[in-house]
């Protein structure tokens, strides 16, 4: 996380976002094998850097990717948070718009981010579907890196010793 820092225009960007006690509490829930901070994060970052070098409005991208997945469960009934995949644009846009001004490209990227999970939703703009990318290259990642190789590890065990006891 240490290297999201270290950039400063970044940092300028989405500062107020960062430092907004309800935004901070996403650090309490895990997504994706680590906490909704953490990949919003990573969404936000990794979004800018392209949207800079494809001269794109990279302002609106790390803001809104920083605010893609902006909901807190205790805020969700238990029936809400079970579907909260198809229902958590809704949730974000509705804090986002409450805590901070947003432009309407950055509304649409956080409406639009589970395109095609949600089709009805179609992003507007080239920032819309590179956030919605870029969050789903970051959470199969994430998903791969935090499960993923736990369960082979323990799948490949499971065929060891099932050979083993076959002899």
């Amino acid at each position: 996380m240490e290297k999201y820092f270290r950039d400063l225009r970044f940092n300028r960007i989405v500062d107020d976002i960062l430092n907004n006690e309800k935004f901070k509490k996403t650090a309490n829930y895990r997504h994706h094998g680590i906490t909704r901070y953490e990949h919003s994060l990573k969404v936000a970052y990794h979004s800018y850097i392209i949207a800079k070098k494809l001269h794109l409005n990279y302002k609106a991208v790390a803001r809104a990717g920083l605010l893609h997945d902006f909901f807190i469960n205790e805020d969700l009934s238990p029936k809400k948070q079970k579907f909260s995949m198809f229902f958590h644009p809704y949730y974000s846009i509705e804090n986002s718009t409450k805590y901070f001004e947003l432009t309407d490209m950055e509304k649409d990227i956080i409406i639009t981010h589970m395109f095609p999970t949600l089709p009805h939703k179609i992003p507007k703009y080239l920032e819309s579907w590179l956030v919605s990318i870029v969050d789903k290259i970051v959470a199969t990642n994430e998903f791969y890196t935090s499960y993923a190789k736990v369960h082979l590890y323990k799948l490949s065990n499971l065929y060891l010793v099932t050979l083993f006891l076959r002899k």
